[in-house]
Order: structure tokens, then C-alpha cells, then sequence
């Protein structure tokens, strides 16, 4: 997946994210994005209360300015927004994926997709993912794919159980599924399967990027147990900045 680098088409770009964030944190709270959303668009500050009130879901990741924290968190929405917007394959649902956590310091799974089969003995299959972003050049793509592989290898089964499932309405079957999905995962069952996402500067795209992954994520060996994703960015920094700029121009 590439962002074009039109400025009115990254700058478009921006503001959806941004958008698709606020939406996101504020999930019940529709006055707080309604408040949000309406200052950003005219071009005026909320004060008192209000700033208050919207500034208690902004905050958490936006209000440091730390380049490093908030470009990680961009590249996991490119990499929800991509894995979310896809074109549905045939007998094929998405049945659940969540946007982001909400802060940026969790330590927890990067992205869990679970899609329901029509007509397959298996009812469902989830893909674990691991979401990386890449800025500097102290390391190659490969490093940093080969190493997020490595870090899903060893830890996929405690960040699945790190996840909460309790305070959930799901349907009996899809309850049934995700009760057993750590099991499923440490059985390295063919309902389970693993995903690598990087997020990077344009330039630093690399013309081959999965094609040792087999070697570093050892555990699943089926048929399309693993899949990548590499996002190129023109100044993958400098387009983190925007977003930002976007969430905080209310504030």
C-alpha cells in the first residue's frame, strides 16, 4: 500500500485518519467527537469545558508531540484502515477487528482480525498481527521485519491472552471460537495464522520484504499461515505530524 504524494491527496489522507481516530476514542462519547470535529473543521479552539472534556481523549497520545510514539501509533491506523477497508473475498467476513489501543505504550497484541467462513469445516480463522513503523536508518526493513517475526513467534500466545473477551456481546459461536484461541495458537491449528505490517519512509520501500519470514515465524507452517503488509509513506514522520496537527488544531 502506497499514500500518493500529491499534497492535497496526503494532506486528504491525513485528515481521514485523524477523523477515523477521534471516532474511535471517543467510541460512545458522541458529543466529545461532535465537539471535536465541528472546531477542527471551522478552524476554531474549544475552551473551558469543552476543551477539557475532548482533550481528556486526545491526551493520551497526541499531547507529548513525541515524534517516535505517535508515528508507531499512525502505523498501526494504516495498518487497521488498510486490513479494515479491504474488498471482502467470497464466503469470506470480517467478524471482528478493533482500531488501535488507545494509548501507546501497551504491550499488548499490535492487531487481531477474525474472519468468519462460510461453508469451511474450520466456522473461523484469526491472523495475529505485529505492526511496525521504520523512520530512521539504523536498520534495514528486513531487520525490522525479521525481528517483529521473531517477537510473534515467542510471544503470540501471552499477547492473545493478554486480550479481554468478557465484557463483549458476541454470538455463541464466535464466543465458543475465541475462547480457545490461545489454545488454538500454541496447537498452531490452521485456524490460527500470523501478520507482519510495516509502515516506512517511500524511499526505503523494499523491492522483496516476506520472503524469509518462514525462517523467523517457525511455530505455523500451513498454507497461508503468514501474510505482510508493507505501507510506504512519503516522510512517514512528517505525515505523523499532520495527523497530529489535525487532532490537536481544535485544541
Amino acid at each position: 500500500m502506497a499514500i500518493s504524494q500529491e499534497p492535497s491527496d496526503r494532506a486528504a489522507a491525513a485528515w481521514i485518519i485523524a477523523d477515523e481516530i477521534m471516532l474511535a476514542r471517543t467510541n460512545l462519547d458522541t458529543l466529545a467527537y461532535r465537539l471535536w470535529r465541528e472546531a477542527a473543521l471551522d478552524g476554531e479552539k474549544l475552551a473551558d469545558e469543552d476543551r477539557q472534556h475532548v482533550l481528556s481523549y486526545a491526551s493520551p497520545v497526541f499531547e507529548a508531540n513525541d515524534r517516535t510514539q505517535v508515528t508507531g501509533y499512525i502505523g498501526e491506523w494504516l495498518w487497521y484502515l488498510s486490513t479494515r477497508d479491504l474488498t471482502p473475498e467470497p464466503g469470506r467476513s470480517v467478524e471482528i477487528i478493533d482500531p488501535p489501543s488507545g494509548t501507546v505504550t501497551d504491550s499488548g497484541p499490535d492487531g487481531l482480525v477474525i474472519h468468519r467462513l462460510e461453508g469451511s469445516a474450520l466456522g473461523f480463522v484469526f491472523r495475529l498481527w505485529e505492526v511496525k513503523k521504520l523512520t530512521g536508518t539504523a536498520s534495514k526493513p528486513s531487520d525490522t521485519i525479521r525481528g517483529a517475526w521473531k517477537q510473534l513467534n515467542k510471544n503470540g500466545a501471552r499477547y492473545l491472552g493478554q486480550m479481554a473477551w468478557g465484557g463483549r456481546r458476541l454470538s455463541p459461536d464466535t464466543e465458543q471460537f475465541v475462547s480457545s484461541l490461545v489454545r488454538q495458537w500454541v496447537s498452531a491449528q490452521e485456524s490460527s495464522s500470523g501478520g507482519v505490517s510495516l509502515a516506512l519512509n517511500a524511499a526505503d520501500a523494499p523491492s522483496t520484504a516476506f520472503d524469509r519470514s518462514h525462517e523467523h515465524f517457525t511455530t505455523h507452517t500451513h498454507a497461508g499461515a503468514l501474510q505482510g503488509l508493507v505501507v510506504a509513506v512519503e516522510e512517514l514522520e512528517d505525515f505523523a505530524d499532520d495527523v497530529r496537527e489535525y487532532v490537536w488544531s481544535a485544541l
